[in-house]
């Protein structure tokens, strides 16, 4: 009985999502290093008013940016520094929202493990910090695109 309902759920969980119409999802993926004080990179002075808001620091460092095609329903990771790898899977289109699960992960452990909607073009921030040495954090920026 209980694998019936799990599969029945999971049955109308895919066909809510629609099919993309594309055969990869363009992800990009920026590492930024936020900290209490410095010089903030030109290509974030926009951003800088909403990042100062949303996570407290006052500069902001890009320390890596790549952009690729993902296969719909495929993993795929992207390393950033300090040994940490995002590994995204693109799920499919609801709506103007890209359905995706991610994760980061620093050796064998796993520091967010998630499911997640993010708006077609639109950016979602992750917040990294497990360094009580360091005054500042590690920030993920994804932005989907199909």
């Amino acid at each position: 009985m209980k694998r019936v309902v799990i599969l029945s759920l999971c049955a109308v969980t895919v066909l809510c999502v629609g099919v993309p119409s594309g055969l990869a999802l363009d992800v990009q993926v920026t590492a930024v290093e936020a900290s209490l004080e410095g010089p903030s990179d030109r290509q974030l002075l926009q951003l800088r008013p909403r990042l100062r808001r949303l996570v407290g620091y006052r500069a902001f460092r890009v320390l890596q940016d790549e952009r690729r095609n993902c296969p719909w329903r495929s993993r795929a990771a992207f390393t950033l520094p300090g040994g940490r790898l995002v590994q995204i899977v693109p799920k499919g289109m609801r709506a103007d929202e890209v359905l995706m699960q991610v994760r980061v992960v620093q050796g064998l452990r796993a520091l967010v493990d998630t499911d997640l909607r993010l708006q077609n073009r639109g950016v979602m921030l992750i917040g990294v910090d497990d360094d009580v040495q360091d005054p500042g954090i590690l920030l993920i920026m994804l932005k989907a695109e199909e």
